[in-house]
């Protein structure tokens, strides 16, 4: 190998070790709520502090969504593929849990102290 081969490699590995750096630093944020839609429609916000099983029943079906140790998972669904049950216990900002075939969709959010300020961002005539 050439002088220019080994300088490429590292820069590869470089650029490679600072994307996982930023992604690390940037998902390390700790989420404030959970919000759980049924059918596109919040169906309750809970803290991330909680402690609580909660049992969502629609016309498709039902889903037991438990809060514990600043997260949240879906322990029993009563969908046929149970992806939502595999997705397991979700603690970040940046996951979710979604169960296509009852219509939930659980997300953790945070609160941006920056943003609470209802600005607008553009205006238009």
């Amino acid at each position: 190998m050439k002088k220019k081969d080994f300088i490429l490699i590292i820069v590869i590995l470089i650029v490679i070790a600072s994307t996982f750096g930023i992604n690390y630093f940037v998902n390390t944020k700790s989420g404030d709520n959970i919000e759980i839609y049924v059918d596109n429609k919040l169906y309750k916000t809970y803290s991330i502090d909680d402690e609580e099983e909660i049992k969502i029943e629609s016309e498709e079906g039902y889903n037991i969504i438990k809060i514990h140790d600043h997260g949240v998972e879906i322990t029993d669904a009563s969908c046929p593929d149970k992806v939502c049950v595999h997705t397991g216990f979700i603690t970040k900002p940046s996951e979710s849990i979604v169960c296509l075939p009852n219509k939930v969709h659980i997300k953790i959010t945070t609160q941006n102290k920056e943003n609470d300020k209802n600005e607008e961002d553009v205006i238009s005539n």
